[in-house]
């Protein structure tokens, strides 16, 4: 039998089992990377967020010459995605796929979040926008924008309008409208997009300032009218729907956006191939026509400008949030 290892010699053995793996982990983190990404989408498999985010983890991969799994990680109107990303290594290893909600709007309000997006999350770039258009039944009497407007001016709470539920972009920007344009609309929330946009097209509420992604289909087949795009040119679907800025009201101008995020202490080398990897992967002709068919429009921007642009709108939206007295209940 031969004799226990003493203390010491066992601790050398460790020490030298130890001593690969330094040198190893460096040069796996200069090498970035190394190893599969997790991309984590806050929102169900199959919607509109999902297919796009897909269509990037592909673009991606290929850019980065690495597989990139998309994880669905859903509840709390994403934060439980954004959360596990929040406080995931900041190796460049797990991503967000991180919406206007997740990144500007939820913490405003929801009280005693676990994390909070500015300290914890960092934008690499701005992936793409969604525009939203105002929509009415097609038997309803509005046919334009500045006739909803006098509407709405002459009979203060009098006309509805239907959301997926409160705090979300279809609440939001019915706010917007309001406080832009001196009206008083009276806010109908439902359980999810699907029945607000049913109760619409049958004309129980008077309009939605929906996602035209989910609209867009129901406006070509005449059962929704809509009056204007709140985007910054023309919806390339929807040709004949002028924006917001042609009719007059500049100010209305606003989309849903999304943007690739990481944990905020990822450094800075790592920040800057994922970035190069995002502008190259929407620049690719089969990737743009993909995300163009989902009714998404792709407005890259650089670590720096996505940076800006989401404080900008982390504080638009706080104030209007605050200013209207909205809350996720």
């Amino acid at each position: 039998m031969q004799p226990r290892p003493t203390a010491p010699y066992s601790a050398l053995v460790a020490l030298a089992l130890c001593l690969p793996a330094g040198p190893a982990r460096a040069q796996a983190d200069a090498a970035y990377p190394a190893r599969p990404i997790t991309l984590i989408v806050p929102f169900s498999a199959g919607g509109g967020s999902d297919v796009v985010a897909r269509i990037l983890a592909t673009g991606l991969g290929s850019q980065l010459k690495q597989t990139v799994i998309v994880e669905n990680r859903t509840g709390a109107a994403g934060n439980i995605g954004a959360e596990a990303v929040a406080r995931a290594r900041p190796d460049g290893y797990t991503l967000l796929f991180g919406s206007m909600g997740v990144m500007s709007v939820n913490s405003h309000l929801y009280r005693n979040m676990p994390f909070q997006p500015e300290r914890d999350l960092a934008p690499v770039g701005r992936i793409y926008d969604t525009p939203h258009v105002i929509v009415v039944g097609q038997q309803s009497p509005l046919k334009n924008l500045p006739q909803l407007i006098e509407q709405a001016k002459a009979r203060p709470d009098a006309l509805t309008y239907a959301s997926a539920g409160n705090g979300t972009s279809t609440h939001l920007v019915g706010a917007l409208f309001m406080h832009e344009t001196g009206t008083r609309l009276m806010h109908v929330p439902y359980k999810g997009n699907a029945p607000a946009l049913n109760d619409t097209m049958a004309g129980h509420v008077d309009m939605m300032f929906d996602q035209a992604t989910n609209s867009t289909g129901q406006i070509q087949g005449a059962r929704l009218r809509a009056l204007a795009a709140t985007s910054h040119a023309r919806i390339p679907d929807l040709p004949d729907v002028p924006t917001v800025a042609e009719l007059g009201y500049p100010e209305l101008e606003v989309t849903s956006w999304t943007v690739l995020a990481a944990p905020k202490a990822t450094p800075a080398a790592t920040m800057a191939a994922l970035s190069a990897a995002l502008k190259k992967t929407l620049a690719d002709p089969a990737i743009k026509e993909k995300i163009r068919q989902t009714g998404g429009v792709i407005n890259y921007q650089d670590l720096p400008s996505t940076t800006e642009f989401v404080n900008r709108e982390t504080a638009r939206w706080g104030a209007l949030i605050q200013s209207a007295g909205i809350t996720a209940n």
